[in-house]
């Protein structure tokens, strides 16, 4: 499945090449219409390109090509400018100009670009970024109630401030900081509205992630456990941060689903990539299902942020 979203982003990638040549050719006929020396001019400085290109394939030096092209461009915009258009309107439309839409960057052996691996992580996460998803910037602490906690001298708003500051700090401290958080508590407190407002941030400085439910990463990597190893991509081990939501949500399979998640932080923890969990589990909870050594890592405190939701379920008010 994993291998099928990545073809479908690249195809998503093609199709778009194929808009933006319909939007060159819409362009230039809306050009040539207001002027038609431009398609005249066009036609030379084409002629003249394929007649250089083809000298230098038997052989000879073409001599006043790069000249007269330019001279040809400076008069095309020059003639844009006399009626009304933008200088670069006849130049090639890229959605993407780090790989001008061809899914691919770098010199010799080809990686994908940063479009493509965002729209594939969208495409596992199963969202889409929308001017309402979820930001430290909408987040409303007006929705949690004044309701003092049971066993602290603040109230459930105070503490969502301040949970809140702690999670806009780890953003903002990616690359650097802790390299792990978990957000616990039961549910409906918000957990999920700022895991995402976390990843939201962290791509705004320009950084990847990718948001995945428990479950889905835990088929993800059982799907590549049953096969081999080149089958099946495994974007979660090398992204800069991975968040999973909802752990404890997945079915656990203890000889698979233990061993490849310790696998998967142990992994995480030792290149040094950042990783945020959310959970209904309280800490024992976590560390029955989990075990000590998964446990360990999400408590050290060298490594490890853990902030702890307490209050009511506001999710009649606040959607997460």
């Amino acid at each position: 499945m994993a291998n099928d979203l990545l073809l479908q982003a690249l195809e998503e990638c093609k199709a778009r090449r194929h808009e933006n040549q319909a939007e060159e050719q819409r362009r230039m006929a809306h050009a040539t219409d207001l002027c038609p020396e431009i398609e005249v001019l066009d036609s030379e400085r084409r002629e003249g390109i394929l007649k250089g290109l083809r000298l230098a394939m038997e052989g000879i030096k073409p001599e006043g090509i790069e000249e007269a092209t330019i001279r040809y461009n400076e008069r095309i915009v020059a003639l844009l400018k006399e009626h009304g258009l933008p200088e670069d309107y006849l130049q090639p439309v890229y959605q993407c100009l780090d790989c001008k839409d061809s899914g691919y960057v770098g010199q010799g052996p080809k990686e994908l670009c940063s479009c493509v691996t965002r729209r594939y992580h969208e495409l596992l996460s199963g969202e889409s970024e929308s001017e309402t998803s979820p930001s430290f910037e909408r987040f409303d602490l007006n929705v949690f109630p004044q309701t003092v906690l049971d066993d602290q001298v603040t109230t459930q708003r105070k503490l969502m401030g301040i949970i809140k500051k702690h999670c806009e700090k780890f953003a903002n401290e990616v690359p650097g900081g802790k390299l792990n958080l978990l957000l616990y508590g039961t549910s409906g407190l918000g957990k999920t509205y700022l895991l995402k407002s976390i990843a939201k941030r962290v791509r705004e400085n320009g950084i990847q992630t990718l948001t995945m439910n428990a479950n889905a990463l835990l088929n993800h990597i059982r799907q590549a456990y049953f096969a081999r190893e080149e089958e099946v991509d495994q974007p979660y081990y090398n992204v800069p941060l991975l968040l999973i939501d909802d752990l404890g949500t997945e079915p656990l399979w203890e000889n698979i689903t233990l061993e490849q998640l310790f696998a998967l932080l142990e992994h995480r923890i030792q290149n040094n990539l950042y990783t945020v969990f959310s959970t209904n589990y309280s800490l024992d909870e976590i560390e029955t299902n989990y075990g000590a050594r998964i446990t360990s890592r999400l408590k050290d405190k060298r490594m490890s942020l853990v902030l702890r939701f307490q209050g009511d379920d506001i999710r009649s008010t606040f959607k997460a």
